[in-house]
């Protein structure tokens, strides 16, 4: 190898170290911009409404950022995927003598990972943690999203490499790199749980909790009350609400199971729920935004409810486990409580009392993440708002993707063994038109009357924002929604 070999693999190395340097600025620059328009946006939303800063907002920001991120990472990958058809030729020698420029390329990526980690920590982690979360809490927070961004630094470590495979590769890697880096703060407050059958043991206890539940005025949420005595005991025990710690219980040791009676137990056990509802400020049992909250006070006790409302305007999934983490190191103990009670509780709740609710745009798996009708071009038609209802309602993908007549064959398709076809609805069914192509959910049947739930009133395609308004509840004859549909096929929960 003579002199005029070296100087030219050192010349065309310092150009591709050049290019790789720009490639990683480039995304750290349009990231940086974008979260900068977010965050104004975030700063006039919270102000209007304080009860979204710590979920609805970061969830917006997350799907936003990936829109618009695919759409630059696309401009972007197309330029330079052309310039490196341009140096192909000339870099060919370099790749092939490989043992010359390989220790080079180490020391710079090392050098542009700590960079990016660094400009990242010093910018966006302090005013994430600063905007959403708390000061008792910011020190796990921080931790967390830290744990994101590491994904994001081994990523831009391969970046260069990754453009000798295609455009298509890495415009994957880079979505899914963004989508990782939100989705530690946007844990949504749905509860996503498949529903299951109340024990007999706690159905035998329902004369007895409707008995206190009129007592402590929530005689409307006996279903409720079943379905936290199905996750406490199984209506097994001598303290079949797991009550004994309660600050009502006057009777017994304040120590788990201390409650002996179990007659008792459910009288405690309501009384302390009571005053989660009203604590949480429950409305009706459609309120499920503050069920949630009540439901998580009653397992880690009502302090939460007080903390959860102050710190972050109500219930989510992130806080909840923040909440539990916090606990933990103050009473250095290796668990405290379930941060996962709500899930656990909904499973248990019946169709016809989740079927009264409405729905929960904060639910980023029922109405972002996971519904297939998620995009530009379908928010706010019949069948996105049908398939986020149904996952609310169900906990789990209904497995309909196409149009609105076409869902109950779809899902009648993908679970045979819980749904089957029918001419007359009963509660929790889906319906499909006939001679229209609509579709939504049966929430309660009387007689000849059928309670539906459905989208798309204004007959155009929404923004999120948008089509978060446009849905209605309404009851119709039977008959007389026949007529309006062309005929109606429901498929109904078996």
């Amino acid at each position: 190898m003579n002199l005029r070999d070296i100087k030219t693999k050192q010349k065309m190395q310092a150009i591709k170290t050049k290019d790789t340097k720009g490639n990683i600025q480039h995304f750290i620059k349009q990231q940086t911009i974008h979260n900068k328009n977010v965050d104004r946006k975030e700063e006039a939303s919270v102000k209007s409404n304080p009860q979204v800063q710590a979920t609805n907002k970061v969830s917006v920001a997350a799907k936003q950022t990936v829109i618009e991120s695919k759409h630059r990472t696309t401009n972007f990958i197309k330029q330079k995927h052309h310039e490196y058809k341009i140096k192909s030729a000339n870099k060919k020698p370099i790749i092939e003598s490989n043992h010359d420029i390989h220790p080079q390329r180490i020391s710079y990526i090392s050098k542009a990972k700590k960079h990016v980690v660094n400009k990242v920590n010093a910018s966006k982690i302090k005013k994430s943690t600063e905007q959403f979360v708390s000061k008792p809490i910011v020190q796990n927070t921080t931790h967390a999203i830290k744990k994101s961004f590491h994904i994001v630094k081994k990523g831009v470590s391969t970046l260069n490499t990754l453009f000798s495979f295609g455009t298509g590769l890495i415009l994957l890697i880079v979505i899914t790199l963004f989508i990782g880096t939100f989705s530690v703060l946007a844990q949504d407050g749905g509860s996503n749980s498949e529903i299951v059958s109340l024990s007999v043991e706690v159905i035998a206890y329902e004369d007895t909790i409707r008995k206190y539940a009129k007592e402590y005025d929530i005689e409307d949420y006996v279903s409720l009350l079943q379905a936290i005595m199905m996750q406490e005991s199984g209506g097994k025990g001598n303290d079949p609400m797991q009550a004994s710690e309660s600050g009502y219980n006057t009777k017994y040791p304040r120590i788990p199971n201390g409650i002996t009676d179990s007659e008792y137990s459910i009288d405690v056990g309501t009384h302390t729920f009571s005053d989660c509802v009203k604590k949480a400020n429950v409305k009706d049992p459609s309120d499920t935004e503050h069920i949630y909250l009540a439901l998580q006070g009653y397992n880690y006790g009502s302090g939460y409810i007080d903390w959860a409302i102050s710190n972050f305007g109500g219930y989510s999934k992130y806080n909840a486990q923040q909440f539990s983490d916090m606990k933990k190191q103050e009473l250095n103990v290796s668990g405290y409580g379930d941060p996962s009670y709500v899930d656990h509780v909904m499973r248990y709740v019946g169709i016809t009392f989740r079927g009264g609710t409405n729905p929960n745009f904060n639910n980023m798996e029922a109405w972002i993440t996971k519904n297939p009708y998620a995009k530009t071009g379908l928010y706010g038609q019949c069948t996105w708002f049908a398939w986020g209802r149904f996952y609310e309602l169900y906990g789990y993908d209904p497995g309909f993707t196409g149009n609105g007549w076409d869902c109950v064959d779809e899902l009648l398709k993908a679970h045979p063994d819980k749904f089957e076809r029918s001419t007359t609805p009963k509660a929790g069914a889906v319906f499909s038109g006939i001679g229209k192509n609509h579709v939504g959910m049966v929430l309660k049947v009387d007689g000849n009357n059928i309670t539906i739930q459905d989208g798309n009133y204004d007959g155009v395609t929404n923004t999120f924002e948008d089509a978060k308004k446009d849905w209605q509840t309404n009851t119709y004859t039977l008959d007389y929604y026949r007529s309006r549909m062309g005929g109606i096929v429901f498929a109904n929960p078996k």
